[in-house]
């Protein structure tokens, strides 16, 4: 379905930009298209067309090569907005799951023979609740896939306040990548402590970012090729929309240059239960002021290139109009749709994704022992779904959450929306240097529901809207 962008700067421009073939052209009689200069393209681009998994068309699992082991959801933290809070009874099972789940392993994952070449091609993830509360799996874990799998990319995302020297050598040696959850000035939402405050966990962490290439720390200079990835994950929520807050609280506590440290976010929080619907935006003020602020931060170069999610989700939305993206081709947002991806427990039981437990019976998906029967009936492929077929920003947004339904689905559309209208602005100011402020459906179409056929976007300042954004 088209709609009509309207841009605002010097003039007012209008656009026709269509989700479905990555189209945007002029409105007016030349019909010209527009692309970013950096992404432009003259091959012809062969575009796969992945399942639209859905519980009536169910996913399999095959030939994985990105797999996310849930360690368990025990925790040391207590977050209000936790989107694993309401799985915490599964505590992982004991060291010798661990040990069988590496025995059976070769039975079911990376026998081809790209992973017998060392597994360039592979992506191994680590998941809690908190993962070194397993240390002792962990370790048993990390080490032996680090043997069979010498070129695989290791993760294990962590509130890093178990680390110490020695799971820091541990995650040099093995070559874990490290992304640290943390959110900057309302850190306090997760726990009462930031451990910023500690001058141990501090040098720890500069001593990960010295090994991943991202700082000189004296004695441990940083990398030429650096072992492993580090970085920061924040999940923005109705307390701070500001990504560079973020990134100035972190820098300023550690103590090190700005522009120093490696950010992602996980966007705003999407809630799973009713606490986290409390920690989200609660009206169209709170939306309001979460696109104004993403937007004028990522516009004024803020967030890109700093933070890698905002800069990959901009460049992912420049290159699709480049390579004309249909939207049959395109995937869900957390790729947990994919058959080549799997989440996983020290059981052998395969669920929707790493924050759901095999403990409910509607995430149970099956077990690795009989690979070939798992079906992922849980989830909603984007196409399926009524506000995603009529929505202008699903290029971006890829669906929100696969398995979201009824209320906490609706909510998760709406902040999603708001989140990737904002990324959509920052696109467009970045080809045209103009503010989108208004998006209209055509052809008697809506946006995502009945009764809603235009969205205000950025609002200018009236006196002087060339420069508003700059304000």
């Amino acid at each position: 379905m088209p709609y009509r962008l309207t841009l605002q700067g010097d003039t007012t421009v209008h656009l026709l930009y269509d989700p479905v073939t990555s189209s945007l052209c002029r409105d007016d009689n030349s019909g010209e298209q527009l692309v970013h200069p950096a992404f432009t393209t003259d091959d012809p681009v062969s575009w796969p067309v992945p399942p639209r998994v859905s519980p009536d068309n169910p996913g399999r699992k095959a030939n994985i090569r990105t797999l996310k082991i849930q360690m368990g959801f025990k925790c040391n933290y207590a977050c209000a907005y936790c989107n694993q809070a309401s799985w915490n009874s599964f505590l992982g099972g004991a060291v010798e799951d661990a040990k069988l789940f590496l025995r059976n392993l070769d039975s079911w994952f990376a026998t081809g023979t790209e992973a017998k070449d060392g597994g360039g091609d592979l992506r191994i993830e680590f998941w809690g609740g908190e993962p070194f509360v397993y240390w002792a799996k962990l370790k048993i874990l990390g080490k032996e896939l680090r043997r069979r799998y010498p070129k695989a990319r290791f993760n294990v995302i962590t509130n890093g306040s178990l680390l110490d020297d020695d799971k820091v050598d541990w995650l040099i040696a093995q070559k874990v990548g490290v992304q640290i959850s943390h959110d900057g000035p309302v850190q306090k939402y997760r726990n009462p402590e930031d451990i910023l405050d500690d001058p141990e966990k501090c040098r720890l962490i500069r001593r990960l970012m010295a090994a991943a290439g991202q700082l000189d720390n004296g004695d441990e200079p940083s990398c030429d090729v650096p072992a492993f990835g580090f970085g920061f994950g924040t999940v923005l929520t109705r307390w701070n929309y500001s990504l560079a807050a973020v990134r100035r609280h972190i820098e300023d506590k550690l103590g090190v240059p700005p522009g120093s440290i490696s950010s992602n976010t996980e966007e705003i929080l999407l809630p799973y239960d009713d606490d986290a619907l409390a920690c989200v935006p609660q009206d169209a003020r709170d939306h309001r002021a979460a696109l104004h602020t993403l937007f004028t931060e990522a516009a004024n170069g803020l967030t890109v290139p700093g933070c890698n999610s905002v800069r990959r989700k901009i460049e992912d939305f420049l290159d699709s109009l480049s390579k004309k993206r249909p939207i049959a081709a395109l995937g869900q947002k957390c790729g947990m749709d994919r058959e080549d991806t799997i989440a996983v427990n020290l059981m052998g039981e395969v669920t929707t994704c790493h924050n759901v437990s095999a403990d409910d019976p509607h995430h149970n998906l099956g077990n690795v022992r009989d690979l070939a029967a798992v079906r992922l009936d849980t989830a909603h492929h984007h196409q399926t779904r009524d506000e995603c077929r009529n929505c202008p920003v699903v290029q971006l947004c890829k669906g929100s959450c696969m398995f979201l339904e009824g209320k906490y689905w609706q909510a998760a559309c709406d902040i999603s929306f708001t989140y990737n209208t904002a990324m959509l602005a920052a696109a467009l100011y970045y080809m045209t240097g103009m503010t989108l402020t208004r998006i209209d459906s055509l052809d008697g179409g809506f946006i995502r529901r009945p009764g809603t056929s235009s969205a205000e976007v950025v609002r200018l300042a009236p006196a002087d809207r060339a420069d508003a954004v700059n304000a």
